[in-house]
């Protein structure tokens, strides 16, 4: 299947499994990730996003999961799917960007490492890139499931 008739594919189960769950989507659109083989991103537009997105992402973490194994079932093709609501995703990248950022200076004038709350591991992946970038900072993920979080390190 070509990667148009597949992302009209996944736009169709999105707005089938939203529509199920009594949320009108006012817009939406499916993008293949630059740089990033068979991982798509699926954005929607709806009225009220707060019942989506949950607290921190966690309603919208969940759906995604269950939107993953609808469209792995479907398609049959290895998708990573990435679902944002509302621009949330984007708006989260920016605010963990600029918070890393910000926290990775105070251990460069501290030299004392700071762990950082715990995340998912879309969110430490955002965070491990940043802070792959910043001279003299290392970075590593500690604890175990619901309790993984990062570590921020003088190198």
């Amino acid at each position: 299947m070509d990667n148009k008739k597949r992302n009209e594919e996944i736009l169709k189960f999105t707005c089938e499994l939203l529509e199920k769950m009594n949320f009108e989507v006012e817009k939406a659109f499916v993008e293949d990730m630059d740089g990033e083989e068979n991982q798509v991103l699926v954005g929607i537009t709806v009225k009220n996003p707060a019942g989506l997105i949950g607290f921190r992402g966690r309603n919208l973490a969940s759906i995604q999961f269950v939107l993953s194994l609808i469209i792995r079932s479907q398609i049959s093709e290895g998708i990573r799917v990435l679902l944002d609501v509302n621009n949330y995703r984007g708006e989260q990248k920016v605010r963990l960007e600029n918070m890393v950022k910000s926290l990775a200076e105070k251990v460069l004038e501290t030299g004392n490492p700071m762990a950082m709350a715990s995340m998912s591991s879309y969110e430490r992946r955002i965070c491990h890139m940043v802070l792959a970038e910043i001279e003299g900072i290392e970075s590593e993920s500690e604890g175990e499931g619901e309790e993984r979080h990062i570590v921020i390190k003088k190198a």
